[in-house]
């Protein structure tokens, strides 16, 4: 039966002594302790004991104990973002710790001291970590931590090669990612375009589709209206027609026997011209004022005497209501 290789090795690494634990699910189900006299047989060692558990381990995490490691409190440091604060001690690493002619590998974290805020840094000579690393990848475990042993702070002593490392490997994450979304937010922005663009073409059929009863609806409504147009014109003329016809006969009833009408016009307002011949012009003024049939008859311009059929005529021109002819006559009649 195969194992997943998800269990922890936990290693305790003292001046000369490791020990070691394996854990499944929070369970410990196998220990062991080993020595090494130098770098190189820690690397070994390592190796060795991550072979042991009955169970594959895929992680490391290790614990440092003291005087391989050095922890300090420290006081008195300028107020910087934790990040800068890591930097700030690896960059005065000799300052707060013994070197012994070795670089360090440092760490440091804020932590509160009764309400002082204070710093809480670690180091450890870089050799030993590096030593570390490789006998974890000898073995094919993963670093998970290197933190000082039965410390709270969370501290992590990692050798400079590992750090660059992981830094690389962070660059790449967040480029892929970046990548991934441009190209999730290409992939949207393509398929919202193909939307639009068949969603488009449906409104286009659909609109195709309906354009020939649309039409007729349009045709019909404007046949209606050119329909409700010809019958108020209808109505119209049958209303004006009455009003003509009866206007003709109060003037016909008012004309004495010996006069003629040769044009009769007159518009909506009432107003209009009258022509004829009559044998005296003023009698048809005074009849045509007391009948009432025409608004404030009177003579336009002088009246011509003329001799027709061996009589005395006078051909007169009367205008009634307003003061002219204006644009359009509406009606006319001969008598």
């Amino acid at each position: 039966m195969r194992w997943s290789r998800g269990g922890v090795l936990r290693l305790r690494v003292g001046r000369e002594t490791l020990r070691a634990e394996a854990v499944q699910r929070s369970t410990v189900i196998w220990s062991a302790e080993s020595v090494y006299a130098g770098l190189t047989d820690l690397s070994d060692a390592i190796a060795f004991l991550a072979a042991e558990p009955p169970r594959p381990c895929g992680r490391l995490v290790v614990a440092l104990e003291r005087p391989l490691v050095q922890l300090r409190t420290l006081t008195d440091l300028p107020p910087v973002k934790p990040e800068a604060l890591a930097a700030l001690v690896a960059h005065q690493a000799g300052r707060f710790f013994r070197k012994n002619g070795k670089p360090l590998a440092t760490d440091a974290v804020w932590v509160g001291n009764g309400g002082v805020r204070v710093a809480r840094a670690a180091a450890v000579e870089e050799p030993v970590v590096e030593a570390i690393v490789a006998g974890a990848r000898t073995a094919g475990l993963s670093v998970e931590g290197i933190a000082p042993a039965d410390d709270a702070a969370p501290l992590l002593l990692l050798p400079t090669s590992e750090r660059a490392a992981r830094r690389r490997a962070e660059q790449r994450l967040a480029r892929r990612l970046m990548i991934g979304a441009a190209s999730v937010w290409l992939a949207a922005g393509l398929l919202f375009a193909l939307r639009i663009a068949w969603e488009r073409r449906a409104v286009e059929r659909e609109f195709a589709a309906l354009g020939g009863p649309l039409g007729a609806v349009l045709a019909a409504r404007r046949e209606l209206r050119e329909a409700e147009v010809a019958v108020r014109a209808v109505t119209q003329a049958e209303r004006t027609r009455g009003q003509s016809l009866a206007r003709l006969g109060a003037v016909a009833a008012a004309l004495p026997d010996s006069a003629v009408v040769t044009s009769l016009n007159w518009k909506a307002d009432g107003s209009g011209v009258m022509s004829g011949l009559a044998r005296r012009a003023a009698d048809v003024v005074a009849r045509l004022e007391r009948s009432g049939a025409l608004p404030g008859p009177r003579l336009e311009g002088p009246v011509v005497r003329e001799r027709t059929g061996g009589r005395e005529w006078e051909r007169f021109t009367i205008v009634f209501g307003g003061s002219g002819l204006g644009a359009q006559d509406l009606g006319g009649a001969p008598r």
